[in-house]
């Protein structure tokens, strides 16, 4: 079936190339078949949907897809094309493309890639394939049955360091947030995890106040015993308020502290706080993670996250492809562990880790696989 599968295509491209010379570079090679598939006959196949024409998302799409392209070159494993379908990020635009790519015979879609398109083809009524979206919803509680929900949701992050929180002796969680979206969003996931792994717990939130008055009264505000910090902040705002604190409270973050292109002084101001974060950047040494190449232009560390979701993202349609029930789906993925959580969403659980002496320490692993 491979060889049958492969003389089509290199004949579709011959014919569409004409005389000129095929490309053998990845990135080269799906462009091609791309625009091939889109001058060709509809055809059954799987549909790669992302915001490449959205001037706000378009980078991250770009990347994402980047990813999604090195893994189809790496796994050669599905009897099918891949289509990418471009869209703007308006919902609407999302909507009539997505009904487009299944007129044109997709049978599986992976995407949207915002969390609003993922909100509008949730209440679409439109899901008849398979779809793997590369965000979530705030309400999954009914979604369609071929939808299924994966991405970076840093919710769930907190959601799982609260569990990792919860392993201490403390009774008493400090949330300190900047009453940004995303901060609330992340002490609302991490206050719901943490009373249900403490039934007696108690919470507190802070506000981050960046003015050094304020700042100095930190340390008397978090230093009752039994307590831990949970910082629903970003890296340079973690950095400021960490000195702060007080040192014999157990301190917890998401990924977004996280930078791996911070130098060592900005790792030592953060020294002892724990926090989650994939594979990709963490471990060079996990098999998935060395199983994959690393983009050709250099990207920073969030974009990094993005050609890691790429990655995970055709390595996981692959799987649902193939298997009888998504509930048999499993991933040692280089975003993480991925599971389903019934009915609908697939969970991505990174890694624990510290910063120590401004070095990056995995968890419970051995000192030499650790150190970065």
């Amino acid at each position: 079936m491979q060889i049958i599968f492969k003389f089509f295509l290199v004949l579709i491209l011959a014919l569409y190339c004409s005389q000129q010379a095929f490309s053998t570079h990845p990135e080269n090679y799906m462009n091609e078949v791309d625009e091939a598939m889109h001058s060709a006959p509809t055809v059954p196949h799987i549909a790669l949907l992302l915001p490449l024409e959205s001037p706000t998302f378009g980078p991250i799409a770009e990347v994402v897809k980047q990813g999604f392209i090195t893994a189809i070159m790496r796994e050669d494993a599905l009897p099918l094309i891949v289509r990418i379908y471009a869209t703007t990020d308006d919902p609407l635009d999302i909507l009539i493309v997505y009904q487009k790519a299944i007129n044109e015979g997709a049978i599986m879609v992976v995407g949207p890639l915002t969390r609003d398109g993922v909100t509008a083809l949730a209440s679409s009524h439109m899901v008849d394939v398979p779809t793997l979206t590369l965000n979530a919803i705030d309400d999954n509680g009914h979604l369609p049955s071929n939808l299924y929900l994966f991405g970076l949701q840093m919710d769930k992050e907190a959601s799982q360091i609260a569990k990792l929180a919860a392993k201490e002796n403390g009774h008493h969680a400090i949330i300190i947030s900047d009453n940004s979206p995303l901060s609330l969003r992340l002490q609302a996931a991490f206050i719901e995890e943490w009373q249900q792994h403490r039934s007696y717990a108690t919470t507190e939130h802070l506000t981050f106040d960046p003015d050094p008055d304020i700042l100095k009264t930190i340390r008397r505000e978090t230093s009752g015993t039994g307590s831990i910090v949970f910082l629903a902040l970003n890296a340079e705002k973690s950095r400021l308020i960490r000195s702060y604190l007080n040192p014999n409270v157990p301190v917890y973050a998401t990924s977004q502290i996280f930078n791996s292109n911070q130098d060592s002084l900005f790792k030592h101001d953060l020294n002892n706080t724990q926090f989650l974060e994939m594979p990709w950047l963490l471990q060079p040494d996990h098999p998935a993670v060395m199983a994959y190449k690393r983009s050709e232009i250099p990207l920073s560390t969030n974009m990094e996250r993005f050609y890691a979701l790429g990655i995970d993202a055709f390595r996981l349609m692959a799987l649902l492809f193939q298997a009888h029930s998504p509930r048999n789906v499993m991933l040692d993925g280089v975003t993480g562990q991925i599971r389903l959580s019934p009915p609908n969403q697939f969970i991505r659980e990174p890694f624990a880790a510290t910063f120590r002496q401004g070095q990056v320490m995995l968890l419970n692993a051995p000192e030499e696989e650790s150190d970065r």
